[in-house]
């Protein structure tokens, strides 16, 4: 039987904490992946990271969002869109499913509703950067029409491939 996902906003009113959760996780299990030492909490994070992690609603303003899938009323996974004004650009950040959410298609609805949240405000491209090594991740990146740019101003400590995909009308339909 399949789960029911749903995808909701977590700003302003929705799952604040359910976010937290869910963007520490991703960027704890980026850290340990990277060779770091896995944290236990967000203030063994790199502090650009902890900054992130306590101030979501900031980072992932309007016309950008934190998105959070909700698998049968659960939290699942999440992805954040942060938009740079006023190129019309904004940067897929943080997609994440929980290990026993995946394989069910979470993540791309995820990006679909990205996808359209984008179309919805007028953004024109989508920007995002990845771990050479998540060779999946790229794949599906691809699959849903990213491909390689130059480098954008990240401030990553580990070498990144940089992906681009235009916002387009069929994105409307979401």
């Amino acid at each position: 039987m399949t789960a029911a996902v749903s995808v909701v906003s977590a700003f302003p009113a929705g799952p604040g904490d359910d976010a937290t959760a869910l963007v520490f996780e991703y960027m704890a299990a980026t850290q340990a992946e990277t060779g770091r030492p896995h944290p236990d909490g967000i203030g063994e994070l790199p502090a650009g990271l902890q900054r992130e992690c306590r101030n979501l609603p900031g980072v992932y303003r309007a016309p950008g969002a934190l998105l959070i899938a909700r698998c049968d009323g659960r939290p699942a996974g999440c992805v954040g869109l942060v938009s740079w004004s006023p190129e019309r650009t904004a940067e897929v950040k943080r997609l994440y499913v929980r290990p026993a959410h995946r394989g069910q298609g979470i993540a791309r609805t995820l990006m679909s509703h990205a996808h359209h949240h984008a179309a919805q405000r007028d953004l024109t491209k989508l920007v995002l950067d990845v771990l050479p090594s998540r060779a999946a991740v790229i794949g599906f990146y691809r699959r849903l029409g990213y491909t390689e740019t130059g480098p954008y101003g990240t401030r990553s400590p580990v070498p990144l491939t940089y992906l681009a995909r235009a916002v387009t009308r069929d994105d409307m339909l979401g």
